[in-house]
């Protein structure tokens, strides 16, 4: 009786896969993407609850391989609030041939589906495998950061850690991701790259104590100072001037008294 159940069922889905090949088909003739991705996802969801698990079995497969095809965002939105959909998913991700570029790209699709948790430990795995490829390793760091798990930060900050004997190439790699993170954790690690490239120990960060510091008072005003008297200055002062003016009169009318006696 199962059997023939099974039988009922598998013929029950042979329309609904038929339908979702001829809208990909569709798809990939269409000239402009936005608007087919846009209509893809349409017709998709028209499908029905019935066409959920085909729609995450196909997307399983085009994911596993770690290069998601441009109908990716398509069957992801079609999938959106209906977690019987997670299993094909999850199934795909916890499969051993499953490559590390695949599980990462799993991973981001159960994310968007609401599923934070069945893939956080393979991807931690990968982030802080030292025998992973760089690009693998970021890629799984940008998904755990945007699931914000607290573990990612001192994975960060290992591998930064141990740039210094790293090729050139991968070290602007890696500053490249911080960048684009743009948060205040990625700015202290790109601070901690921009400070190892100029050979010192220390980060190039202004440290500003948290008890602001009070200037020091300004001194008291100094009083006035009283003129000092030098000799070039007291020479023709008023006394003299005086006393000189009376002598040359003096003389003056002298002279005038001896000329009138002679």
């Amino acid at each position: 009786m199962s059997a023939v159940l099974a039988a009922v069922l598998l013929l029950g889905q042979e329309p609904i896969q038929t339908q979702i090949d001829e809208a990909l088909r569709q798809f990939e003739a269409a000239a402009q993407v936005d608007q087919a991705l846009t209509l893809l996802s349409s017709q998709l969801l028209n499908l029905g609850v019935q066409a959920a698990n085909p729609i995450a079995r196909r997307l399983a497969q085009d994911l596993r391989d770690g290069m998601a095809s441009a109908a990716a965002p398509a069957f992801i939105d079609a999938l959106i609030g209906r977690p019987e959909a997670l299993a094909p998913l999850q199934a795909a991700f916890q499969d051993a041939t499953t490559s590390a570029a695949g599980r990462i790209e799993l991973a981001e699709a159960l994310l968007h589906l609401d599923d934070a948790l069945s893939w956080r430990a393979g991807l931690l795995a990968i982030a802080g495998d030292d025998r992973a490829s760089l690009v693998d390793r970021l890629h799984a760091a940008r998904v755990l950061l945007d699931a914000e798990d607290p573990k990612v930060p001192q994975i960060l900050r290992t591998l930064v850690d141990r740039l210094a004997g790293w090729p050139p190439a991968e070290q602007q790699q890696v500053a490249d991701f911080l960048a684009a993170v743009n948060s205040p954790f990625s700015r202290e690690l790109l601070a901690v790259i921009a400070a190892a490239r100029r050979g010192t120990d220390e980060p190039n960060v202004l440290v500003i104590d948290d008890a602001e510091r009070r200037p020091d008072p300004p001194p008291p005003p100094r009083p006035p100072q009283k003129k000092k008297e030098t000799p070039h200055e007291t020479f023709f002062t008023m006394p003299t001037i005086l006393a000189g003016g009376v002598t040359v009169v003096l003389l003056v009318l002298l002279g005038i008294e001896i000329l009138r006696k002679g």
